[in-house]
């Protein structure tokens, strides 16, 4: 009777693994979590703020995420925070667009809380750099957008060039928020929201993280879920972990009805 037990429920964990690994997808994300998670990393690697990888490691201390919109992995950022300064750092490539144009945007929006909601809450806050020349901080209202007076402590530079992630030029930019007057009001401990938009007028494409993303939708942008003290374990994501469980359990289950069967 016993055995008949263990039997019934090793099954039951063993379909419930298969199941959750039916669902993992096909592409590994670098360090990045394909349900539009990612984990927060503190950044080892020096950044100059360049719109350009200024050495071929300036990045690889944070998780490299695809981004996605009305093109398929056309964009693609890094996320780190100096756990010592707070400082934020992204680096967002638009992959495929090379054209200088005064309708493109790059748009950077957190959610300090991660309190989500149809329209930016008081704890959110977007850079909306526009036309590569302009810059604009926002803080949400509850009810949409409202223009910071300054943005003195964001530092950013975009450029057109190649990096790490792709040999064909394209614009890089990339963003620190120095945390030197506390106009952009963060960071809490993750939980919280993330959302990176970027708009090509060239071609009328967008990408974005999560995909199809919206600035005034704080529901639809992605999440900062957890953060690590620990370096950025290359190639080793949610993915993977899950491919080792369901190995693990289906090893495990092989194992048990051998021992069942003796």
């Amino acid at each position: 009777m016993g055995e008949s037990f263990e039997m019934k429920k090793t099954l039951a964990i063993l379909i419930s693994t298969l199941m959750l690994c039916s669902m993992l997808p096909l592409g590994i994300v670098f360090a990045g979590n394909a349900t539009y998670s990612i984990t927060e990393y503190g950044g080892t690697n020096t950044v100059t703020v360049d719109g350009r990888w200024t050495t071929a490691t300036e990045w690889t201390d944070a998780p490299h995420t695809w981004m996605s919109g009305n093109t398929t992995n056309s964009g693609k950022f890094a996320y780190k925070m100096d756990f010592n300064t707070y400082m934020l750092s992204w680096c967002v490539e638009f992959l495929t667009d090379t054209t200088n144009d005064a309708g493109d945007y790059w748009k950077i929006c957190t959610d300090d809380s991660n309190t989500g909601g149809a329209a930016p809450q008081v704890g959110d806050f977007m850079i909306e750099i526009t036309g590569h020349t302009t810059i604009k901080l926002y803080q949400g209202t509850g009810s949409g957008w409202a223009q910071q007076a300054s943005a003195a402590e964001i530092q950013w530079s975009n450029t057109i060039g190649t990096s790490m992630w792709s040999s064909t030029p394209h614009w890089i930019l990339e963003v620190q928020d120095l945390k030197t007057d506390g106009t952009m009001q963060e960071p809490n401990a993750p939980p919280t929201g993330l959302g990176i938009m970027a708009f090509d007028a060239s071609n009328n494409q967008y990408t974005s993280f999560a995909p199809n993303a919206k600035a005034n939708s704080p529901d639809s942008w992605g999440l900062v879920s957890t953060y690590s003290m620990d370096a950025v374990p290359e190639g080793f994501t949610f993915a993977t972990v899950m491919i080792a469980s369901c190995v693990a359990v289906m090893v495990g289950f092989v194992v048990l009805r051998k021992r069942q069967k003796a």
